[in-house]
């Protein structure tokens, strides 16, 4: 009986060091997201959460378009580039979630990971007063 009880402990702990190491290697993925989008006159590079990079403009644009349509095209791409950047989060985290909680919370950056693990296990005490060294 006693060893059943340590075996059903000892894959509890094993089962929560696995899903801390998932989240923490999630955490780690989202942290390297990137997606750059173009229309040809506007290059937009967004990271992590969605945080713009690089904006690079092809030189005919400034002679093309106007400073009402540039500024258009710029709020496109970046939409476009956060857009993907907020996809790709979801996708990472989408095998994490518990029901019921949507992927696209922890995507906008305002979610904390750390809510994603599970309880810590209850190991047993050791020793014989249910603490090491004390008598």
């Amino acid at each position: 009986m006693h060893d059943d009880l340590q075996a059903a402990i000892e894959s509890l702990v094993e089962e929560y060091d696995r899903q801390v190491r998932e989240v923490h290697e999630a955490h780690a993925r989202l942290s390297e997201v990137t997606a750059t989008v173009s229309d040809g006159d506007v290059t937009v590079t967004a990271g992590p959460q969605g945080r713009i990079d690089e904006i690079v403009f092809h030189p005919r644009v400034y002679g093309r378009l106007s400073p009402t349509e540039l500024a258009r095209a710029v709020k496109e791409q970046i939409a476009r580039a956060q857009a993907e950047v907020a996809e790709r989060s979801q996708e990472i985290m989408a095998p994490l979630m518990p029901e019921g909680l949507d992927a696209e919370d922890p995507a906008g950056g305002a979610f904390d990971l750390g809510a994603l693990l599970p309880d810590p296990p209850v190991r047993p005490a050791s020793g014989r007063h249910g603490r090491e060294g004390r008598r």
